[in-house]
Parts: structure tokens; sequence; C-alpha cells
């Protein structure tokens, strides 16, 4: 895009409204909410060791190097073209398994919205419903980053803080009117008392709903004056996530108390519940289910569009010519595409699983793993460049070394803690379920050194040629 055409860039409000509708979820609240009272706790937890320093590291690095392609751009600079290919390779193909769990998500609110939940049991009507939404968004986003402004800035306000409004709102109605609490909140019950494996993977699951501020670099290069708008989109964004997250999950457990095969539908089994103790004269599931619709298709369009902007950038002179062809507005028209292909087959195999939650939890745990690896690459990354790089300008910086090295540290003990426990299966876990978590990463990883080693050795071959 023209550099010059300031009045057609992301201002701070944009950047925000872009970065929490593609970052803040709300069906992380019911998931949540399946713990318990110390689902507070963990959000806490959550928010402090994760999500705060991957937002410190990401506003950094954002304002100091402000170029395109956000993380593949920091990794290359720290660790050169290898180590940058690779991590926007498993970004790109992480997607693959997080944008169905959007999608089935968006099938089930699509059901209420047009007040027809049987919909929900039906799982490959769900699936061919999830596959037409996808392609009619991925062909949106080759219109480029203005369209996902455009969508983000009615999907944010409605989709996201109307919903988050109503549940806590209603929760406090309940409280006020005398209703009885469906969880008991003492001192006691908001503890994790009961610390086991579980509870600790649930800890990491919930570090992967505050996950995404890392891709506000990628559209960098359509920010107005990012060394400014960087930091105050991402202090506002940190402060409404984590607000709505931990206010809207005492709010909805105060409500409705709900088991984990009812986290695909447990936000409209709050709205019925919330319908029938007010005597509402309209149904609340259908109005959620409208705002989440508005929502999913608000943030979905710079989801698709964040990690092949990523693979293009650092895999335009190692893919192959036809992979990385741009459209008119620069879009890379042709990772985006077989992105689609990749997701609707994945789509496809959903499809087999016998229950929407079943389908649900599977891909998120399968997105999960596969979507912490790239930060690894990114957390270090800084490390490295905090230490050879000191001659860049940085607007924003943690200016003591050692509270810097110390923030990182802890990020990067998170991630890696992650992606550990994430390989232990849980409790009643079949191999079937299992298989797909750890043999998913390893293929992707061999394909993704093949496709490196394939692409240079052709490039090195025709600068011979060319010699």
């Amino acid at each position: 895009m023209n550099p010059t055409h300031n009045n057609k860039k992301l201002g701070v409000a944009g950047l925000s409204l872009i970065s929490i509708n593609a970052i803040l979820g709300l069906k992380n609240i019911p998931f949540a909410s399946t713990i318990g009272p110390s689902a507070i706790t963990f959000w806490v937890l959550a928010a402090f060791f994760y999500f705060v320093p991957i937002s410190l590291i990401v506003a950094e690095l954002a304002t100091a190097y402000p170029n395109q392609g956000g993380m593949s751009t920091w990794v290359n600079r720290a660790f050169g073209k290898k180590a940058s290919f690779l991590c926007s390779w498993f970004f790109w193909v992480a997607n693959f398994t997080y944008y169905p769990s959007l999608l089935i998500g968006i099938t089930v609110n699509v059901s209420y919205a047009i007040n027809q939940p049987q919909i929900v049991h039906n799982t490959w009507l769900t699936t061919v419903i999830s596959v037409t939404i996808f392609w009619v968004l991925t062909l949106l986003t080759l219109r480029g980053t203005q369209m996902s402004g455009k969508l983000a800035a009615i999907g944010a306000p409605l989709g996201v803080m109307v919903p988050a409004v109503l549940i806590f709102g209603f929760g406090c109605l309940s409280l006020f009117h005398g209703h009885p609490s469906a969880t008991q909140f003492t001192a006691h019950s908001i503890a994790p008392n009961n610390l086991s494996l579980d509870t600790v993977m649930f800890l990491s699951t919930l570090m992967f709903a505050f996950s995404g501020t890392e891709m506000l670099g990628t559209i960098a290069g359509d920010v107005r004056n990012p060394r400014k708008t960087f930091p105050k989109a991402i202090f506002i964004t940190s402060v409404i996530i984590a607000g709505v997250y931990i206010l809207g999950t005492m709010a909805f457990q105060f409500v409705i108390k709900i088991t984990p095969d009812q986290t695909a539908t447990a936000l409209y089994l709050f709205a019925d519940q919330v319908t029938s103790e007010f005597h509402l004269p309209f149904r609340l599931s259908q109005i959620l289910g409208i705002c989440f619709v508005v929502s999913v298709i608000g943030s979905l369009s710079f989801l698709i569009l964040n990690p092949s902007v990523m693979i293009y950038e650092s895999g335009k002179t190692i893919l192959p010519a036809s992979l990385t062809k741009v459209n008119r507005v620069n879009m890379p028209v042709r990772l985006i595409v077989w992105q689609a292909v990749g997701v609707t087959v994945i789509l496809l195999f959903s499809g087999f699983v016998p229950t929407v939650s079943t389908a649900l939890n599977m891909l998120t745990l399968m997105a999960t793993l596969a979507f912490f690896i790239p930060y690894l690459f990114l957390i270090s990354a800084y490390i490295k460049l905090r230490l050879t790089d000191k001659a860049t300008t940085r607007p924003f910086k943690l200016k003591s070394n050692l509270l810097a090295y110390v923030i990182a540290l802890v990020g990067l003990a998170s991630v890696v803690g992650t992606i550990v426990l994430t390989l232990i299966p849980a409790p009643h876990t079949t191999m079937a379920q299992y298989a797909p978590l750890v043999a998913g990463p390893v293929v992707f990883a061999v394909l993704g050194l093949w496709f490196y080693h394939a692409g240079t050795k052709e490039k090195r071959v025709e600068l011979k040629k060319a010699s």
C-alpha cells in the first residue's frame, strides 16, 4: 500500500478494535468456567505470566522494527532466513486447526441467531456452513487490510463488547435481585486448591486465550505512526481483554454451572437461563447469536490475512514464485487460497467427530500446541536483539535490561511449559485423539524444512546459472 495515504491507515482506535476482535474470544469464558471459581485466579496467572510479557515484547519490537511482516521480520533480523521461515511456517499451519475451531463456533452462533439450535446436533450441516463462511470471508480478505479494518470496526463493538456487557450486566442483575448464585464464591474456592496435571494444563489453555498480540506486527506497514500507535493500542487492548475475561467469568458462573461437554453451547445456556429468570420478552440467546456472528466475521478476516502475510514476507525468496504471487492490493492471493483449502480439508475431517463440543475441544487442543511453537522464536529473537542490536532506536522500551530479560524468561518458561504439558495425554484420551496432537507438529516441521531446503537449493541453482 502507498505509505503516503495516511488517511487510509489505521490509528489507535482502529488498531485497538482489530486486536480486541482478533484476540478476545468470549467462548473462552464458559471454557474457563468449567473449572469453577478458581478460574478467576487462573485468568490472573495467565495474564501475568504470559499476556503481559508477550505484550511488552511485541510493543518494543513493533515500534523498533515497524516493518510489514511482524514476527517473521524480527526473527529474521535475529537469526536469519531459515529461522524466520520456520517460525512463519508453523504460525501459518497452526491456524489450519485454529480456524476450524472458530468456524465450528460461528456455526453454533448462526444456529442460535436464526433460532434453529437443532442445527448444532448435525455435525455435517455445521461443517458445510463453516466451509461456506470461511470461503466467503477468504474472498473478502483478498481485498486488503482496509476490508479487515472495516469488518473489525463493526465486529468489535457489536460482536464482542455488547455480549460482554450483557453477560456481566445480567450477572450483576441476578446478584442485586437476590437470585441464588449457581457457584459459591469464597476465598477458599477462588484459590486453586486442587492442583493437578489437569489444572495446570487448564492454565496453558487460558494462556492460549490471550494469544494474538504478536499478529499486530504483520500490519505495521498499514498503521499510522506505528511508534506511538502500537504502545497505546496494546495497553488499551490488554486492559479491556483481561477485564472482560475476569469479570465475564465471574458473572457467568453466578448465573449458571456447566460441564466440559457443554462448552460449545454454554453461552446460550446462560442466555436461556437469564431469559427465564427475568421473563424477558425476547430470546437473549438469539441476540447473542447475532452478535457473535458479527464478531467472528469481523475477526476472521484479519486472522485469515495475518499468517499468510507472515509466510509471504519470510518465504518470498524461498517458496516457488507461483505461491508468492500478490494481487493489485499486495495480498498474497495464492497463499491465502491454499490456506483456505487446508482449512476446508480439516473441517471435512471434523465432520466425522460425534459431537460439535467434542470437535471444538479437540481442535482447540491441537491448535494450542502448534500455535505456541512460533513464540519460542519470538521471545528468543527479542532476547537476541536486546543483546546485539543496541543501535536501533526503541521508542517503547523496558529501560532496565535486567527487567527485560526477566520478563522474557518468564514468558519463555510459560511457553515451554505449555508445549510440554500439552504433549502429556489427559486421562481417558484415546490414541485417535492423541496421535494428531503429536504427529501434526512433527509432520509440519518436516514439511517446513523440506520446503526451505528445496526453495533455497532452487535459488542457488538459478544464481549459479545466471552467473
